[in-house]
């Protein structure tokens, strides 16, 4: 096992690590952080070529997987692993190397549901990944709007579910008028989406964090999730998984939601017995 020893705040390694926390390393040196010590043997087992080295905090030990033998190990003293472990985890740090995140070819044809990710908060982000990977989209995304997936945030909520989606680099959501495939969108003010039948293939896209959809998106089909009333709306990562579990249901896998066409329609059996 070769393991460095970091107990200085000055060390360039410790630096580094540093600079993945606060986002900036995770676009100039593409890695990331994952957290959590069921995630990280996750990681471990099923992507091992994705990982780059464990940090932990050398007081107590790595406390993972000898599988991790041929990992760079660094063990930092108490006081610098906490300023790592930014979740309070007490469990080793994974550092993962992000995967290559390509241009998107909205030309491309897709089957299925592409989602398209403008959420600002990388919490929601993760939220919204996690769910994705859950209901099988099948590409994810990402706005130039949003925070970036692999931020330490995201990674906390979305876990593995990041290495199992293809990832792509989108335009503005002000960019989104031409899109090729069906663009549905989620509103508050839009239809009914136990009613609606889903294309094929096609785009959502949910809105962002607090000013939802700009007006230049106002002409596409929207759809809602139906509240009880005095609730404003829903947080959107939630919505957006709301609308994905819908979407799966439909074409017959994860439930027993029938589609809205075959549903009887409103009284039709009261009015049968009569």
């Amino acid at each position: 096992m070769n393991v460095k020893e970091i107990g200085s705040p000055q060390n360039p390694y410790f630096k580094r690590f540093l600079r993945i926390l606060r986002g900036q390393g995770v676009k100039k040196q593409g890695l990331a952080f994952f957290s959590g010590l069921k995630q990280v043997e996750e990681i471990l087992a099923e992507f091992p070529n994705h990982c780059e080295g464990i940090i932990f905090d050398g007081s107590q030990g790595p406390r993972i997987s000898p599988s991790t033998g041929a990992l760079q190990h660094y063990a930092l003293s108490a006081e610098l692993f906490r300023e790592i472990d930014a979740f309070g985890t007490h469990q080793p740090v994974l550092i993962v190397r992000v995967p290559p995140i390509h241009p998107w070819d909205a030309a491309m044809p897709s089957s299925g549901c592409t989602l398209l990710i403008p959420f600002q908060d990388p919490s929601n982000v993760g939220a919204v990944i996690r769910s994705a990977a859950a209901f099988g989209v099948t590409k994810l995304v990402m706005l130039k709007e949003s925070a970036h997936p692999f931020h330490y945030k995201s990674t906390r909520v979305a876990g593995s579910a990041l290495l199992r989606i293809p990832i792509y680099e989108g335009p503005s959501i002000r960019e989104l008028e031409a899109a090729p495939a069906p663009l549905i969108t989620l509103s508050p003010r839009g239809q009914d989406i136990h009613r609606f039948r889903f294309p094929p293939s096609f785009l959502l896209l949910p809105g962002v964090e607090g000013p939802g959809l700009p007006l230049n998106l106002s002409h596409v089909p929207a759809l809602r999730i139906p509240m009880e009333r005095g609730v404003e709306s829903l947080n959107a990562a939630l919505a957006t998984g709301i609308a994905l579990y819908e979407w799966k249901g439909r074409t017959g896998k994860t439930g027993p939601r029938a589609d809205p066409s075959e549903e009887d329609p409103p009284f039709s059996k009261e009015k049968a017995r009569r």
